[in-house]
């Protein structure tokens, strides 16, 4: 067994070293991450060393872009100890080495405790040579911790399942819950699979320690709520698949995903270039091929008080996956969202390989040794090639960075002043620069939660112009795809690039911004509907698609053609004075409903900002895209706080129009007015006046 150990502890060193030689080789011996996201967990890890956690940037509100608590404030940890700049990226990247041998000794475990010396041996090969495993540890983000947890967990949950007191489990699943936002269904579907097993009595200590993981996760979703007034964190919200895509094609997308996941994971046999998701599939190299029908073997053979656990958890893992997939990201960076169930899914399959072995030789140990080497080796030499084209990977992908992502921090730094906005639509190295960084996106800075993903454009346009001027950023990072698809983003810069990146791929740029735009479509453009209101005292407005305003007046909509949802998106169009102006709205097939201040007995006037011609976002399981939508006569049935008011109608104008509608005071009863649009037109803003 020594002789074992000694020889997995030098295989484990060198795919180790081979992967750091492959990224110091392609970044001039820098230490660089393969995701740019790793900077985002740097700089809140900075931010709670230095006292202010939770804010990206000093002085802001609280975020929860960085998703894992427990693995920021060990990087915070590092951080008070003198790892700062890249030193921190090389304490994040030789901490995820650590636990990647670490796991080995986990997997072996397991699988020894299941079948057998020899499985666990193949376990822990297995992990050591596990591709996407390997990357996923020497990442440097949480997904390395996430899967020794889950490792951890799933030992502890072998070793404890028979009576007793489940401590281990509940430390293992503590932490993970305080980890990644798995943890939380982890955690309750093992407390309550725990709860249920055979023999557990009435003691409810025992129990409740059984369910401390579930309680952690819920605690640390309150510290959310608390800090930010949402429950998700901001890195997680906004990727629902079925807010995006709706239920009907949400599912769809979801269904297709799910299987092609099982079959990859069964067979292997996908070409590593066919979608996965919405990412490349590497299936091939990805899993042992029948690895899962080796899991299934773990699962069904052997004596039920050493397996009954194994199959929680295998119950446990796919429950989890299939609540966790519908979000936009699926197969995105290896499928890391399921990769922290992987490692367990290896030391189940080396597990069930011996079963399966056993089971088919009949009882000849010649026969069954055979089949054991021969299909263990198969699976070895697989892993050995995955692991070499995921070391050549990693390499390309700090490559990548280090020539689009650190070249451009490194040309913010030396002339820009230090502390200037720069709104981020591309990238996230403002922990190299010290610059304020204004994410567009919304993950980590607070002026732009809540935007959905299926309206981002429309949202940021939006957020952008309720900004206060001091806060508004002077500059864009963005990248050269991100600016050509973006309608909005062309006319919110002015002049050629700043800087340009050299890195052969999609090339980041930094421009000046300009607000013109934005700020002339906060106010009424034609004379007819100024003349309508010019008596009047203006009461409310609401801005379509600003998520803020939206929240503030109860704004709730439906809008489909047949089962697609129609979104928001961003209008460019001339006003009367010859000028452009900006709005962001949605074509209406459908209803709004919303609630705006009123006084009581007056008569109400409404003026909506709509046009003949609009464009919708809309997201199908082909894909992403905008529709031009005619609507050259607009059509409204009114609703006023639940009765029926009568129909709208009006013709509107082919670029910008603004229509008046008049409320009668009988109907307005209260300091505060529900109406409820139900028809098809075009809606951009309304503002209300008395």
């Amino acid at each position: 067994m020594r002789g074992r150990d000694k020889l997995l502890g030098l295989l484990g060193i060198g795919v180790g070293a081979s992967f750091v030689a492959s990224m110091l080789a392609s970044t001039e011996g820098h230490a660089v991450p393969q995701v740019v996201d790793l900077y985002v967990v740097c700089q809140y890890a900075k931010a709670m060393a230095e006292g202010h956690p939770f804010q990206y940037n000093p002085g802001e509100p609280p975020s929860t872009g960085a998703t894992s608590l427990l693995w920021t404030a060990v990087l915070a940890g590092a951080h008070r100890l003198g790892m700062r700049g890249e030193g921190l990226v090389a304490f994040a990247v030789a901490a995820g080495f650590g636990l990647y041998l670490g796991a080995t000794a986990l997997a072996r475990r397991i699988a020894a405790r299941l079948a057998g010396d020899r499985e666990g041996t193949l376990a822990a090969a297995l992990v050591l040579l596990g591709g996407p495993v390997v990357w996923g540890f020497l990442y440097g983000s949480d997904t390395g911790l996430t899967m020794v947890l889950a490792l951890a967990l799933l030992d502890r949950l072998v070793a404890e399942w028979r009576p007793g007191a489940p401590r281990g489990m509940a430390v293992a699943g503590t932490l993970l819950s305080l980890t990644r936002p798995e943890g939380l269904p982890v955690g309750a579907l093992l407390g309550a699979a725990w709860s249920l097993g055979p023999g557990r009595g009435a003691r409810l200590r025992t129990h409740v320690v059984a369910w401390l993981p579930a309680l952690a996760g819920l605690g640390v979703l309150a510290l959310q709520r608390a800090l930010t007034g949402h429950w998700l964190g901001s890195a997680v919200s906004d990727k629902s698949l079925f807010a995006n895509y709706g239920p009907g094609d949400g599912l769809a997308v979801v269904a297709e995903y799910l299987v092609d996941v099982v079959r990859g994971l069964l067979l292997g046999f996908y070409p590593s270039q066919a979608p996965v998701g919405f990412a490349r599939g590497w299936a091939a190299v990805y899993f042992p091929p029948l690895g899962l029908a080796a899991v299934f073997f773990a699962l069904a053979h052997g004596p039920d008080e050493i397996r009954r656990p194994a199959r929680a958890w295998a119950a446990v893992v796919a429950l989890v996956v299939a609540l966790l997939s519908p979000n936009v990201f699926l197969g995105v960076h290896f499928n890391r969202h399921l990769m922290w169930a992987l490692p367990t899914l290896l030391a189940l399959a080396a597990a069930g390989l011996g079963d399966a072995t056993r089971w088919a030789a009949r009882g000849d140990a010649v026969l069954e040794k055979r089949l054991f080497r021969g299909a263990a080796g198969a699976w070895l030499v697989l892993g050995a090639l995955s692991t070499l084209r995921f070391a050549t990977l990693y390499g390309e992908m700090s490559g990548e960075v280090y020539l689009r992502d650190v070249r451009t921090a490194e040309w913010i730094a030396a002339n820009l002043p230090k502390g200037v906005r720069i709104a981020n639509l591309a990238t996230s190295v403002e922990y190299l620069t010290g610059h304020h960084n204004v994410n567009l996106h919304g993950v980590t800075s607070p002026a732009f939660f809540g935007n959905r993903t299926a309206e981002r454009e429309a949202g940021v346009v939006e957020a952008l112009g309720r900004l206060p001027a001091a806060e508004r950023p002077g500059l864009l990072l963005t990248s050269v795809s991100a600016q050509d698809a973006s309608v909005a983003m062309q006319h919110l810069v002015e002049g050629p690039p700043l800087f340009r990146s050299t890195s052969l791929s999609d090339e980041l740029v930094v421009y000046r911004m300009r607000y013109d735009l934005v700020d002339r479509s906060r106010e009424l453009l034609l004379p007819a509907s100024l003349s309508a209101v010019a008596q009047l005292a203006e009461t409310d407005r609401l801005n379509v698609c600003d998520s803020r305003d939206e929240a503030e007046h109860g704004y709730s909509w439906s809008s489909r053609l047949a089962r697609v949802q129609l979104n928001g998106a961003v209008r460019v169009a001339p006003d009367p004075g010859a000028g452009l102006v900006m709005d962001a709205g949605r074509v209406i097939v459908g209803h709004e409903s919303f609630g705006v201040r009123t006084a009581p007995g007056r008569d109400l006037v409404v003026v909506l900002r709509t046009a003949a011609a609009a464009e919708a976002t809309v997201f199908r399981t082909q894909g992403r895209e905008r529709v031009a939508l005619e609507i050259p006569e607009g059509g409204v049935l009114v609703e006023v706080d639940g009765q029926p008011a009568g129909r709208w109608s009006f013709r509107p104008r082919a670029d910008w129009d603004e229509q008046v509608l008049r409320i009668p005071g009988r109907l307005v009863k209260a300091s505060r007015t529900r109406l409820r649009f139900a028809g098809r037109y075009a809606s951009f803003r309304y503002w209300f006046f008395q």
